[in-house]
């Protein structure tokens, strides 16, 4: 997949999650983003608000999350939302590291689930 592809895929992931919990919309948020395959290691920044999508450039971001590459294909299905990408990372597809600040985007997630039933 290009580079161009994976980053237009981030971003609508990005947007995605936003509009699953608007209440992050404005947060500042920095996540870099290990997109693995075989052999092979994409790695992204996303900057909230927006997103906006690089490449990484080494610096530390807030979060940091892994994720294999056919997983995260699987997860920009659009008849997948919020609840698939929970569980994603509950069943350990997805790992994620931020210390706070990942506690307090899970508790907001928590809620916005909570509010939906779901």
């Amino acid at each position: 997949m290009s580079q161009v592809d994976t980053k237009h895929q981030l971003e609508e992931a990005g947007r995605r999650f936003i509009e699953a919990v608007p209440a992050l919309a404005t947060l500042a948020l920095i996540v870099k983003v290990d997109l693995q395959a075989k052999g092979d290691h994409q790695q992204y920044r996303l900057t909230f608000p927006g997103p906006t999508v690089e490449k990484d450039d080494g610096t530390p971001a807030m979060i940091e999350m892994l994720i294999m590459r056919q997983d995260f294909n699987t997860l920009l299905d659009p008849r997948f939302g919020l609840t698939e990408w929970t569980e994603a990372f509950e069943q350990g597809k997805i790992k994620a590291s931020g210390g706070g600040m990942l506690q307090l985007v899970q508790r907001v997630i928590e809620k916005q689930q909570r509010r939906k039933g779901g």
